[in-house]
């Protein structure tokens, strides 16, 4: 079993707007989470929210303007929620020319206290998720106007 979920997209897009687009709270809304709050900083606080029993608290761990962003994060499942487990989700971008590579991973399973058949089920859950999530940054942010 693999112990991360690991994609990547090309988005057609400036680094500084798929930066903002990753961790900016307003454009962070619109692909993921439905309430965004975060401090952007090592060692800052937020919280995704979906529905009011449906939320995910996180910690930063990486700040690297334009090229990391880095967080641990509780996933709002019934595996970790009640555990406070905590998976580490990481992008780093990379600029090429007109366009932005994005590396996204979430690591970490492999330390979470469950069983083989729990994480594997959460990794199959979470993969799909990504897909949809990553897709939807990849909209937002080619659909931002870009400053002349």
């Amino acid at each position: 079993m693999t112990d991360m979920i690991e994609r990547e997209i090309s988005v057609q897009a400036p680094i500084a707007t798929v930066w903002e687009v990753i961790t900016k709270p307003e454009y962070i809304s619109q692909w993921f989470g439905s309430q965004v709050e975060l401090d952007l900083r090592q060692g800052g606080k937020g919280r995704l929210v979906w529905a009011e029993d449906f939320q995910a608290p996180l910690e930063v761990v990486d700040v690297d303007k334009p090229h990391h962003f880095s967080f641990f994060w509780v996933a709002p499942d019934e595996e970790t929620k009640p555990t406070n487990q905590q998976t580490l989700i990481e992008f780093k971008l990379t600029e090429n020319g007109a366009e932005t590579k994005v590396s996204f991973a979430e690591r970490g399973f492999e330390k979470l206290e469950l069983t083989e058949a729990q994480k594997a089920n959460l990794i199959a859950n979470h993969t799909p998720g990504w897909v949809d999530f990553l897709s939807k940054l990849q909209n937002v942010a080619q659909n931002i106007p870009t400053k002349a």
